[in-house]
């Protein structure tokens, strides 16, 4: 069993060093092993949107920089966690920078899957997605707006469990804590 946290925040953000630093430890406490990823630190050009990914160089990107070794170690996770503040009610930039290069982790092709159409997988398994999102404040159609995309996202990406939280800035260190575990409430055997 195993995680890997993607750290989606711009410099100097307390709270989402502060929430990668939790989650780590409540992994720990289970026993799974796993490291965190500060993407802001690394260097990830943005997408192409070439697709040669999927004909040409079919799981690999064509840009040779970090964002191939991010899907490697998105695709080997058991457990992988999405820390990111929520603008317009998605990801931060650089967290999506680094999801948008990880195309290359399903197929070309497509498939009607409830009523729908999806890509393919291209590998049997893929790992559980729990996604953390933070908010300054309260905002209602930000929130609704993120846990749809999180939803939409797992249809695509076939995570077999899927949990997001939405953690304000007020939160108390209480608050915080039990809205971490009831995101990692999913962490389990997913790929047996």
């Amino acid at each position: 069993m195993s995680y890997l946290i993607l750290n989606g925040m711009h410099k100097d953000d307390n709270l989402i060093q502060e929430l990668e630093k939790i989650v780590s430890e409540e992994f720990q406490i289970q026993n799974i092993k796993g490291e965190s990823i500060v993407l802001h630190k690394q260097d990830i050009k943005p997408c192409l949107g070439c697709f040669k990914c999927w004909v040409q160089t079919p799981g690999v990107c064509i840009i040779d920089d970090y964002a191939r070794e991010v899907a490697k170690k998105m695709i080997q996770a058991d457990n992988l966690v999405y820390i990111t503040p929520i603008n317009y009610g998605g990801y931060s930039s650089e967290l999506k920078k680094a999801l948008d290069r990880s195309i290359c982790l399903i197929m070309p092709f497509f498939r009607i899957y409830e009523n729908e159409i999806h890509h393919e997988t291209r590998y049997d398994s893929y790992p559980n997605l729990i996604v953390i999102g933070t908010l300054e404040e309260s905002d209602p159609v930000q929130e609704e707006i993120f846990t749809s995309l999180v939803k939409r996202n797992v249809l695509n990406l076939f995570n077999p469990k899927h949990n997001s939280q939405v953690i304000y800035h007020s939160d108390e260190e209480s608050t915080i804590k039990k809205k971490v575990e009831n995101a990692l409430s999913i962490v389990g055997d997913n790929n047996v």
